[in-house]
C-alpha cells in the first residue's frame, strides 16, 4: 500500500522518500534500484563530468526503469549546467533540486517539460529568496544532515519554512527510519530525503570501506567543520583526521573524505536498497499504529 502525500501524487511514486543525490555515491545502480523500490532515486550532475557520460548514464537507468528520477543541479558558472539540463530534460527527468546559483535560470525549461524544481535551503532567508524566484518547493536541510548541513532541527525547520513560504517542504537531515519519517510528515513535510542510510547499501557507489565505516559509526563519530570545503559540513571523523593534519592531501580529497550525517546511528548493516525501503515503510506503519493506539 502506498503512502499518499502531495509529493507522491505530484511525482507518481509509491513512497515519499528521496534517495539523496550524493557526490561519488549516487550512480546508475543506486538511482535505478531506488526508483524500482517505489521511491525517488536521484543523483548530482557533477557525478558525470561530460555530456557523453551523462547521456550514457541516463540511458542505462532508462534501460532498467521508467519510473521518475531526480537530479541535483548546480546553477553556477563552474559547471556546464545548460547542456546537462537539456540532456536531463530530453531523458524525461521530472524532478530537480537546485543547490547553488539562481534557480530561476532553469525554472522555465523545467516547467515547460512538465518537471518540478525544489531548492536546498538551511534557513528562512534562503527559502524566501527561492520562493520569490518561483521554485515549486524546498528541501529543508537541517541539523544532523551529512555533507553541507544546517544548524536548525529538521523538526523545527520544516514547519517554520512551511508557515512563512507556503511551499511544500522535503525534510532532510538525520532521517533514516520509518519512525523518523513519520515524525517529519507529522510536522508538515511532504517527503523525506535520506542520504546517509543509503550510503551503506549494495547499490551505492561508495567504497566498501566507506560503507562499513557508516555501519560502524555512531552519531558521536560525526564532525562538523568548515576546514574541508570552506563551508560547514558533516564528515566521518576517521576520514578527515589525516587531511586536517596534512592539508596538502587535497589532491585526493573527495575519494578519501567521507561525508555522513548523524543517522549513521541507524545504519546497522549493508543491505540492498529495496530492503532498506521495505524496512523503512514497515517501521513507518508500525510507528503510526503505535501512536494511534497510544492516543486512544
Amino acid at each position: 500500500m502506498s503512502i499518499n502525500t502531495e509529493f507522491t501524487r505530484l511525482l507518481g511514486i509509491r513512497y515519499p522518500i528521496i534517495a539523496a543525490p550524493m557526490f561519488l555515491v549516487s550512480y546508475e545502480p543506486y538511482v535505478a534500484a531506488a526508483s524500482q523500490a517505489g521511491i525517488l532515486g536521484a543523483f548530482p550532475l557533477p557525478n558525470y563530468r561530460t555530456p557523453e557520460a551523462l547521456k550514457a548514464a541516463l540511458a542505462r537507468i532508462r534501460d532498467i526503469t521508467d519510473q521518475p528520477i531526480g537530479v541535483n543541479i548546480h546553477v553556477s558558472g563552474k559547471f556546464p549546467w545548460q547542456e546537462q539540463l537539456k540532456i536531463c530534460l530530453d531523458a524525461g527527468v521530472t524532478f530537480f533540486v537546485s543547490s547553488l546559483g539562481n534557480p530561476a535560470l532553469i525554472l522555465d525549461d523545467v516547467h515547460a517539460n512538465g518537471g518540478v524544481l525544489f531548492a536546498d535551503v538551511i534557513k528562512l532567508e534562503q527559502a524566501l529568496k527561492a520562493r520569490d524566484r518561483g521554485v515549486d518547493g524546498l528541501v529543508a536541510v537541517g541539523a544532523g544532515a551529512g555533507g553541507h548541513c544546517g544548524t536548525i532541527s529538521t523538526l523545527v525547520l520544516v514547519p517554520y519554512l512551511r508557515q512563512h513560504t507556503g511551499l511544500p517542504v522535503v525534510a532532510a537531515g538525520g532521517i533514516s527510519s520509518g519512525a523518523q519519517m513519520a515524525a517529519a510528515l507529522a510536522v508538515g513535510a511532504c517527503a523525506v530525503m535520506v542520504g546517509t542510510r543509503f550510503i551503506a547499501t549494495e547499490e551505492a557507489g561508495a567504497s566498501a570501506a566507506y560503507k562499513q565505516a557508516v555501519v560502524d559509526a555512531g552519531p558521536e563519530s560525526i564532525v562538523i567543520t568548515d576546514q574541508i570545503t570552506g563551508n560547514s559540513a558533516a564528515w566521518l571523523a576517521e576520514s578527515i583526521a589525516d587531511f586536517q593534519e596534512q592539508p596538502h592531501l587535497a589532491s585526493r580529497r573527495w575519494r578519501d573524505l567521507w561525508s555522513a550525517g548523524q543517522s549513521v546511528a541507524q545504519a546497522g548493516q549493508i543491505l540492498p536498497i529495496a530492503q532498506v525501503v521495505e524496512e523503512m515503510v514497515a517501521d513507518y506503519r508500525a510507528a503510526v499504529e503505535s501512536l494511534n493506539q497510544t492516543i486512544r
